[in-house]
């Protein structure tokens, strides 16, 4: 059975304030942690969640087996913090590129889905590693969001805003719609990726079906 406390991860930090704080990470602990994630990130793109197993991400990342549960629990646990690590990259993306301030459904709607297929196509295959379905990964209730679930959320709140300007059906569920939404954009990622189309007519085509799903 692996140790799992290797000698090259192990936080040599000590208490230097009252007893019982909390030492911070060492440096050799967070390398160590985002070379796993890096290695997990890589594997779960080339072979999605249920082909990549811990111990070929410990492999991939150069550290011994038992460092991996170091830091995660489980594969799920480091599958949830790979989601969330794109999902940070994904916001600062849009934050970097953000153009203008929209002013109708269409522009709101079109400029959230050229962040997201520019992303796409700077990182290739990344969200679409991230949005894998976690319904079928979790096993009990989990305590972390989901990223899916705060995908949906951050489009419902989207459609609240245009609710509010009077540009979206006020009976739409905003929530609803979020779920939606997040499921067009992952089936035509899926589509777009085998069709032989130019992103910008994948981009129009999905704006208007959006747009038709929120004001008919």
């Amino acid at each position: 059975m692996t140790n799992n406390h290797a000698p090259d991860d192990t936080d040599t930090t000590t208490l230097t304030i009252d007893e019982g704080s909390v030492p911070a990470p060492s440096k050799r602990r967070l390398e160590s942690r985002r070379r796993i994630l890096a290695a997990a990130r890589q594997l779960f793109v080339e072979r999605g969640y249920h082909g990549t197993r811990p111990q070929d991400i410990s492999k991939a990342a150069g550290v011994g087996h038992g460092t991996f549960y170091l830091h995660f629990a489980d594969k799920l646990e480091c599958f949830l913090a790979f989601a969330e690590e794109a999902s940070k990259e994904l916001e600062m993306f849009g934050e970097q590129h953000h153009t203008h301030e929209a002013q109708t459904l269409k522009e709101g709607v079109h400029e959230i889905l050229s962040v997201i297929f520019n992303y796409s196509e700077e990182n290739p295959g990344v969200l679409a590693a991230a949005m894998t379905d976690i319904n079928v990964l979790a096993t009990e209730e989990m305590d972390m969001p989901m990223p899916d679930q705060r995908w949906a959320e951050q489009w419902g709140d989207n459609v609240k805003e245009w609710q509010a300007k009077g540009e979206v059906a006020a009976d739409i569920d905003p929530l609803f719609a979020g779920h939606v939404l997040l499921g067009m954009i992952r089936q035509v990622g899926s589509y777009g990726a085998r069709a032989e189309t130019t992103k910008e007519e994948v981009l129009e085509k999905l704006t208007q079906a959006m747009i038709r799903m929120l004001t008919d």
